[in-house]
């Protein structure tokens, strides 16, 4: 997990400090998380085949934030593997024991400008156990669809997609399975197609009392500061 604050490092650090004391600080809202933005210019184990381990997904930036490129090569175009010791597993486990409790998120990029012939392309995501056990959210709906017109209109699509793990069907997992692969499906046609991502995340949804106890963190550590100040 990376924290990272803008402005004032001492400021920063006296807030980090206040929100410790009362420990009810950013981190623990985060806990049992992972996200992927790619800050470290890397794909950070995400790759372009839906369950093989090559080739890596290149990374770009856009406007200020690094994304990866899948390119739409077949259905499952992506996917990133955790197993023991990664904070993917532990995620996924989390997930697996309270699927109404976890959501999976990402920002989509796409330029259509690069797209030759399509009439469709729908977004889906899919989770795959390593004893086997396969889930896709796709179709019933899509998560995020495209007709021809949109294609065709060499514009830029850009948005985010957030939905529970039971929203998606993505239940009955094991939570003591050691390996688990997290990957995006994108389907369509034509040629020259593909999607930039970001920021996916598995989450825990944050509940009324969390949220409630961050933010009292957050309010502690900010007049702990504005104490100093004066």
């Amino acid at each position: 997990m990376q924290i990272t604050f803008v402005g004032n490092k001492t400021k920063a650090t006296g807030l980090v400090a206040a929100v410790a004391i009362l420990g009810l600080g950013v981190v623990q809202c985060q806990a049992q998380s992972v996200i992927y933005n790619f800050a470290d210019d890397t794909a950070d184990g995400w790759v372009n085949s839906g369950f093989g381990s090559t080739p890596a997904a290149t990374v770009s930036t856009i406007n200020g934030a690094n994304y990866i490129y899948l390119a739409n090569v077949g259905f499952q175009s992506g996917n990133v593997t955790g197993g023991t010791g990664t904070a993917l597993l532990t995620a996924m486990q989390a997930a697996a024991a309270n699927p109404a409790g976890f959501d999976i998120s990402y920002n989509y990029y796409i330029n259509t400008a690069t797209y030759v012939g399509a009439t469709y392309l729908q977004l889906g995501t899919f989770v795959n156990e390593g004893n086997g056990t396969y889930k896709q959210d796709y179709s019933t709906p899509n998560e995020i669809a495209f007709n021809g017109t949109q294609l065709a209109s060499g514009g830029i699509f850009q948005g985010t997609v957030t939905f529970s793990f039971a929203a998606a069907g993505f239940t009955g997992l094991s939570t003591t399975d050691t390996l688990y692969r997290l990957g995006l499906i994108e389907n369509g046609n034509g040629t020259g197609g593909g999607v930039y991502y970001t920021d996916i995340s598995i989450t825990p949804v944050p509940e009324p009392a969390s949220l409630a106890l961050c933010g009292l963190g957050l309010a502690g550590g900010a007049a702990l500061l504005r104490r100093r100040k004066a």
